[in-house]
């Protein structure tokens, strides 16, 4: 590689990255023959396909930069002043998100230069770039066409990134270092497409994506970047920008379509039937409405699902032949659909798959314009409308009739404008404003309470699941952003702010038709409830328990990019953030002097200022090496929903009826009814409290500082790049949660922690082998709580946590071949205090496992994939024509999430199912309900490795790992020539876990399931004598094979695309 050119490539993108952006730039440096700066030289940027022309002058040091142009390209640049000379740079590509380099020397004549393109690889922003400092993967629309994706969403191109887990294919949920993936950002045109509220496992605001792919021109992935406009996310930012009209009229129409037969068997031997079909469809056009002025392109797209649920549908009875089978006999099953018709006159469903569909539509346009060659504007309308079946209440111990599953419909438009302006050679502006409007409704199979029958450890769940009873959220959210950049010789200064305005209603009316749970089969017969909880509105209206409020956030920021010679640069940023809630929870005075925390406290005010550097060093070298690293601290956004549950959770707004032992709902004369209307109160007010939830006043939106270091070289061979990087996050500021109201502890276990039970909770006496109560025992967990109340939980924040990440890689570009790959290894070590894995305050504390309740202790992190392997492999020939015939392949192999070895029900009675296992030194360390037992137990600890090794310890949180997993994707892909000239038609075939094919052993997921707990052993009281545990063992947890829409085998997809 010649030393020009070598230093036109390692120039690229040398000034800023703008990471809220949703264009691209350009600059560089002028010199004379004799290497002198060239200013006032006139510098024309021309987008070829559109037209567009943007024009700028070198200054006093012979620097030019434009910003706000099209992404993609190919561009014509042209430099020329009289006297020195002329130089035309053809085929320019421009990343999104950042500004590239091109320079020039004027020799006095006419010089012509071949295409320049600064396309990003398989790994990182750019190959090589002086401003290339952070940690990120830009993925263009080439490789969008050649990745295999059955479920066409970001998340399948995002883990191009090695550093992006795909942590569960069925939610499309992906993890950044270890991170929940709520904590990650997904930006479409600059602004968010966030769940902001915090339900949906894909970060987006809906289960599909709520935008086709065939809109997107490219993405970029960013995991530390230190540019000041990056904000709302400790994770990964993703930042997707759709397609423009050009002056061409271009467009295409295609579809994709695949069966459930065209699935692979599970290990039994048998193909689930998960659904029937699905089809997409959809078309796209662009082009002129007035030429090289104004544009506009649009799409549609048609999505059916036609029996496609959501939710974990692997599980079946005994004999079911169902991947995952709970030990429950479908004779059992039955006498529970008799009992329900026959002795309550209401019908529970069967284990049948309801006769439902999932279906959704897409539509999008946008109008760009080239006001003049000093300004650009765009606007672009979306909107989504879904509608998704969702299966509820499997589970490695639970089977549900149909009455339990529900349907969500989702509504989402999204309204989009932008300007760029170049108001002077040296000084340009970008600015943002956009408006979303956004609904989410359940609608129950059923309009019962929630029902739950035992069957030992095993449950068969019926009715309205207990959280869709009445459950509605409608958001309006305000986003505008202004950037100022100023050009100042070696100085780039960037300065602006950002806002976003959400209100919000949040219907989430938990147990209102009421919630029964039966011991047995018999019990269920005879109406004989273990417990039963019911919440009341107190006015009457049910809309009046919502959570009705609204957040701003508003940040502003200062950055300055140095470049302090040809080889250095320095970016010093600082940005500052500050939340700003619009109204505050009704105030209960009573609760807020019990529990020593005003419950109207919010994150209002509590700012952050977030300082920044990156750098980056380019060495003089024959190939291009460059050193870059930086630290900075980054603000994200806590899902709303956590915020949103001290507005619905006053302790006035509704009464918790809360019978919790078969003793209770016997004395109170609790009698189950189907009948919603007429539901049970007591008659006594032993049952009847209030749940409160706190935010400690303390408390600020999640924060994390980043640091990277990385080295990049290309090596001497077909210009392949080997990288090496580090990433380290130390938490600022994270959530967890903590119970006010445990009361004083009654025992403490010989394990040394502290046990809430009351005197009957310690009697071994009270517990039967399953770990329940014998008939007519009573036994109360938390004991010596305030009986005024039922949970008082908060908010609080902690600094504990962090995570480090190691990538080492190799990739090789096609660089005009046939051929391209990518081989990446990732080591991650993460921990955190909270896993966040819920919306509920009461789920984020009982999915979290813990030896002491209310601990503030860091542990592995639940999200933590320690090592993954990625591996991308891209081939493509022209046979005939310029038809190509396509290849891509990608690897992935990686750890298992983690899981803790837990006690099978509540071992410290604070009424969570959290507790972490105390492993005994050895026989007779603790006692239990038989010798048989006994010897059952003891062969299951010799017979692991992990526990057998901890005898005489407490199991740590997430410190066992489920198998690793190994999957293939493969995408085959034939041109074809269309009907008209120009005309390009192709056809292609997706093959998901291409491994399983071959052998149904491979490319399995196999997990002990959500929330990642293993249980083991019942805890069965306190041995009055010796101070020992007794411990009940029947049937610890097994491992699960996870297959929600069958990704534990092999599956095809055949698509069709006609571009014309």
């Amino acid at each position: 590689m010649s030393k020009l050119t070598l230093g036109l490539v390692a120039a690229l993108a040398a000034a800023p990255v703008f990471a809220q952006s949703t264009s691209a730039g350009v600059a560089g440096l002028v010199t004379s023959s004799g290497g002198q700066p060239v200013p006032n030289a006139e510098v024309t940027i021309t987008h070829v396909e559109s037209g567009t022309v943007s024009r700028a002058t070198t200054d006093a040091s012979g620097r030019y930069n434009a910003r706000g142009l099209r992404v993609g390209g190919p561009y014509t640049i042209t430099i020329t002043k009289p006297g020195e000379g002329t130089k035309t740079e053809e085929g320019v590509y421009l990343n999104l998100n950042q500004v590239n380099s091109v320079d020039a020397s004027l020799g006095g004549d006419v010089t012509t230069l071949g295409a320049v393109q600064a396309i990003g690889g398989d790994y990182g922003s750019a190959l090589f770039s002086a401003n290339k400092m952070g940690t990120g993967t830009n993925v263009t629309r080439e490789q969008i066409e050649s990745l295999p994706s059955i479920n066409r969403n970001l998340q399948d191109y995002v883990r191009l990134d090695p550093r992006v887990a795909q942590t569960d294919k069925a939610r499309n949920e992906i993890s950044v270092g270890g991170q929940n993936p709520r904590f990650n950002l997904i930006r479409v045109d600059g602004i968010s497409t966030n769940d902001a509220f915090g339900l949906e496992s894909n970060g987006l605001p809906t289960p599909r994506q709520p935008f086709s792919m065939d809109v997107i021109d490219e993405i970029s992935v960013d995991v530390a970047n230190y540019d000041v406009t990056i904000t709302g996310a400790t994770g990964g930012v993703i930042n997707a920008v759709t397609k423009s009209g050009t002056n061409e009229f271009h467009g295409s129409v295609y579809g994709t379509y695949r069966e459930n037969d065209w699935s692979g068997k599970n290990q039994n031997d048998i193909r689930p039937q998960l659904f029937d079909n699905e089809s997409t469809y959809g078309l796209t056009l662009g082009g002129p409405i007035v030429k090289d002025k104004l544009f506009f392109f649009a799409n549609y797209e048609k999505y059916k699902g036609k029996g496609v649920f959501t939710g974990a549908s692997g599980y079946g009875p005994t004999g079911s032949g169902a991947s995952n089978i709970v030990p429950i006999s479908q004779a059992q099953v039955d006498e529970i659909i008799d009992i329900s018709r026959n002795v309550y006159g209401f019908d529970p469903g069967t284990l049948a798959l309801p006769a439902l569909d999932s279906d959704s539509e897409e539509k999008g346009f946008k109008l760009d314009w080239n006001i003049s060659d000093k300004h650009r504007g765009s606007f672009r309308y979306g909107e989504s409308e879904q509608s998704t079946a969702n299966l509820n209440g499997f589970g490695n111990q639970a089977l549900s009739l149909n009455s339990y599953h529900y349907v969500r419909d989702f509504s989402l438009k999204t309204y989009t404008a932008q300007l760029f302006s170049d108001w002077t050679d040296t000084f340009s502006t970008e600015a943002k404003v956009s408006y979303r409007d956004y609904s989410a409704v359940r609608t129950a199979a059923s309009q019962l309470p929630a029902v739950a029958v035992r069957i030992g450890n095993n449950t068969v769940n019926l009715g309205t699941e207990q959280s869709t009873q009445a459950n509605e959220l409608r958001t309006e959210t305000w986003n505008a952003f202004f950037a100022g950049t100023l050009f100042l010789n070696d100085h780039t200064v960037k300065f602006g702010f950002d806002y976003e305005d959400n209100d919000l209603f949040n219907l989430f009316g938990q147990r209102v038709f009421g919630s029964y749970t039966f011991n047995s089969i018999s019990d269920y017969r005879n109406n004989i409830a273990q417990n039963y909880r019911y919440s009341r509105s107190n006015s009457g209206n049910i809309d009046d328990i919502a959570a009705k409020w609204g957040m701003r956030n508003v940040g502003v920021f200062v950055q300055d990019t140095w470049a302090v010679n040809n080889n250095l640069t320095l970016t010093f940023g600082l940005r500052y953030d500050e939340p700003m809630v619009k109204n505050s929870p009704a105030y209960n005075a009573t609760a807020s002097s019990v529990f020593g925390f005003r419950n109207d406290q919010t994150i209002d005010g509590n700012g952050l200022f977030e300082p920044r550097f990156g750098f980056n060093y380019t060495f003089d070298s024959d190939r291009p090496t460059q050193l870059r690293g930086g630290v900075g601290l980054f603000q994200g956004a806590a899902a709303t929903v956590w915020l949103s549950n001290p507005y619905s959770n006053t302790g006035l707004a509704y009464t918790d009826y809360n019978f919790s032992s078969p003793a209770l709902v016997r004395d109170n004369g609790i009698r189950f009814t189907p009948d919603i209307n007429n539901q049970p109160t007591g008659t006594t007010v032993a049952g009847s409290t209030q749940s409160v939830d706190f935010v400690d006043g303390k408390l600020g939106q999640p924060s994390v500082w980043k640091a990277n270091l990385a080295f990049d070289t290309e090596l001497p061979w077909y210009g392949i790049v080997a990288s090496a990087e580090a990433v380290v996050t130390q938490v600022n500021e994270a959530i967890y949660y903590q119970q006010l109201n445990l009361g004083a502890a009654s025992a403490i276990g010989q394990d040394g922690r502290n046990i809430y039970w009351n005197a009957n909770g310690l009697r071994p006496s009270s517990w039967d082998r399953n770990g329940l109560q014998p008939s007519g025992v009573s036994v109360d967990a938390r004991g010596n709580r305030d009986r005024r109340y039922n949970d008082a939980l908060i908010a609080r924040p902690t600094d504990k946590g962090g995570s480090e990440s190691f990538t080492i890689g190799l990739n090789k570009p096609f660089n005009g071949g046939d051929w391209s790959w990518g081989l990446y290894y990732t080591y991650t070590d993460a921990d955190e205090v909270s896993g966040l894995t819920s919306s509920t305050s009461g789920s984020q504390l009982g999915n979290n496992a813990v030896f002491q309740a209310n601990e503030n202790v860091a542990s592995t992190a639940a999200y933590e994939v320690k090592n993954s392997i990625l591996g991308t492999l891209n081939w493509k020939h022209a046979f005939f024509g310029d038809y190509e015939t396509k290849l891509g392949l990608i690897y992935q192999g990686r750890n298992g999430r983690p899981y803790s070895y837990t006690f099978d029900n509540d071992a410290n009675g604070d009424g969570r199912l959290n507790d972490l296992l105390y492993i005994p030194a050895g026989r007779g360390d603790v006692l239990f309900g038989s010798a048989a037992e006994e010897q059952a137990f003891w062969n299951y600890i010799e017979g692991n490795e992990y526990l057998a090794a901890r005898r005489g310890q407490v199991a740590e949180r997430n410190g066992a790992r489920n198998p690793w997993i190994n999957q293939f994707d493969l995408h085959i892909e034939q041109e074809i020539p269309g009907f008209f000239k120009d005309n390009k038609a192709s056809v292609w075939l997706d093959v998901m876990n291409v491994g399983n094919l071959l052998n149904k052993k491979w490319g399995r997921v196999e997990e002990y399931g959500f929330p990642g707990m293993r249980g083991v052993a019942e805890y069965g009281g306190i041995d009055a004598a010796s101070g020992k545990y007794v411990y009940r063992f029947n049937t610890p947890d097994q491992s699960t094979v996870y297959d929600d829409r069958g990704i534990s085998r092999w599956a095809l997809q055949l698509g069709f695309r006609y571009q014309f």
